[in-house]
């Protein structure tokens, strides 16, 4: 019994001391989301925490053994940006801002089929453009970007009546609803776009980045976390949900390249 015990500490030690030996690079700002979930992640495992402030600095760090950091799938667009795996072996999870499509005039995509339509989103977003430029083709309309700086004047300008239509953030639906109907939302695969962020790992094996991935579920559930990040999903890559946080990751990509 003597041997299991010490058989089983041991082993934890040094699990323990893999996950240690961890360096936690932030991209972003020492202010920001990416800042607020890596400080989370660090104060768990306890590594060496690093504010490279942008992703050019990061990869600098990146020949490096047990990397934990996050990326935005806008990035590689960039050509500039240093090129990472961000697959199911190097993903721990995602920190993803939902959208939905919202309209006064249309209950369904069907119905939007061959009409003229205003669209209230994003303007200043090659991303969304190219989304909506897809739909428009998809659907056989003719849809008119209406835009604005942001979600939430985006929300004014079509509570106002600027648009008939609206695409945000699913943080704004029950805003939103107040005149009109959501009926496609990113969240159940009905609009294949989202603001996706990634909990990445770099140059970690396969059972440091499981060791990752518990930790960042177990965080994700904490009433710390979840004030931290209102508004956001954390999605926590585990063996039923892989395929779906890849694909994410992919079309998000897609739409920034």
């Amino acid at each position: 019994m003597k041997n299991i015990v010490l058989s089983f500490i041991l082993f934890f030690s040094t699990a323990t001391a893999s996950i240690a030996g961890t360096t936690v690079v932030n991209t972003g700002s020492d202010s920001g989301g990416f800042h607020a979930a890596l400080s989370f992640i660090n104060d768990r495992i306890q590594g060496e925490y690093v504010q490279a402030g942008n992703p050019m600095v990061a990869g600098s760090y990146f020949d490096k053994d047990n990397i934990v950091t996050m990326w935005s799938t806008e990035w590689p667009g960039n050509e500039e940006t240093p090129r990472v795996r961000m697959d199911e072996d190097t993903i721990i999870g995602l920190q993803v801002y939902e959208t939905v499509l919202c309209s006064r005039e249309f209950s369904s995509m069907d119905e939007m089929k061959g009409k003229n339509i205003k669209i209230a989103t994003w303007g200043d977003s090659p991303a969304v453009e190219k989304f909506i430029n897809q739909m428009s083709a998809d659907l056989g309309s003719e849809i008119t970007i209406v835009p604005y700086d942001g979600s939430g004047a985006t929300t004014r300008g079509y509570l106002g009546g600027d648009a008939d239509t609206i695409f945000t953030t699913a943080t704004k639906q029950k805003k939103v609803e107040a005149d009109g109907t959501c009926f496609a939302t990113s969240a159940t695969g009905d609009l294949d776009f989202a603001f996706v962020d990634v909990i990445l790992s770099v140059n970690a094996s396969t059972d440091i980045v499981s060791q990752y991935r518990h930790i960042v579920h177990d965080l994700s559930s904490t009433v710390e976390w979840k004030s931290s990040f209102e508004g956001t999903e954390t999605y926590v890559v585990n063996s039923e949900n892989t395929d779906m946080i890849v694909e994410k990751v992919k079309s998000a990509v897609e739409l920034n390249s």
